[in-house]
């Protein structure tokens, strides 16, 4: 009697083990079904984000920034917010990591192919809308805001200078001395307006000396 109880135990034992394996080796496999397809779309994503980038930039379509925001804080949100319970959620977060890097070396490539161009020959506009391009996919590309400034400055637009410098300071940026010394800011760095962004976010005028400085000295 007890053997067959003993018996009947082990094969309990058995079948609960066979079990596991089982459901180990079902979750195993949907575990390399859902990573096949989540690189499978990281391949299609990076040529949909190269494809979707060179048309933009062949009819500088500034309107469309708003897509590449979209894209971007939607995939940061699943970096930030998600709470991996699974292997499978975790698996989901790190191709959203990748999918974030592939579009920034998207952009970067094709920044890059079009910043080597002969300084005769560089089209501005494009340059100026792929940096501002990369501030969306890196919002603390502070050599992005600069150079949009800068370039902005050239093609006297002062309205997206003066944009992009009051983002770069929302973003942490506070070197006075190079935003001094951009190249093509001349008459932009002599603006009220220009003034008034340093005074707000650096709490200094452009020559780094702050209001109530002055108007202490002006007082003595």
């Amino acid at each position: 009697m007890a053997l067959q109880a003993q018996d009947s135990l082990n094969n309990s034992g058995s079948e609960r083990s066979k079990k596991e394996v089982r459901l180990q080796n079902k979750q195993a496999r949907m575990y390399k079904r859902l990573e096949r397809k989540l690189s499978d779309s990281l391949d299609y994503k990076t040529a949909y984000f190269n494809y979707v980038l060179l048309e933009d930039l062949d009819f500088r379509n500034f309107e469309n920034l708003g897509w590449w925001q979209f894209q971007y804080n939607s995939l940061l949100e699943k970096i930030e917010d998600s709470q991996p319970a699974t292997p499978q959620d975790s698996l989901r977060i790190s191709y959203a990591k990748k999918t974030v890097v592939s579009m920034m070396g998207v952009v970067r490539d094709v920044y890059e192919a079009e910043a080597n161009r002969p300084p005769e020959i560089r089209d501005y506009p494009a340059l100026v809308f792929l940096l501002m391009l990369r501030t969306i996919v890196n919002p603390k590309d502070y050599v992005a805001y600069l150079s949009i400034i800068s370039y902005s400055s050239k093609m006297e637009d002062y309205g997206t200078a003066l944009f992009y410098l009051e983002a770069a300071l929302k973003n942490g940026y506070t070197d006075l001395e190079t935003l001094n010394a951009l190249p093509d800011t001349g008459l932009l760095r002599i603006m009220p307006e220009f003034q008034a962004v340093l005074e707000v976010y650096l709490k200094k005028g452009r020559y780094g000396i702050r209001e109530e400085e002055t108007e202490s000295s002006d007082l003595e």
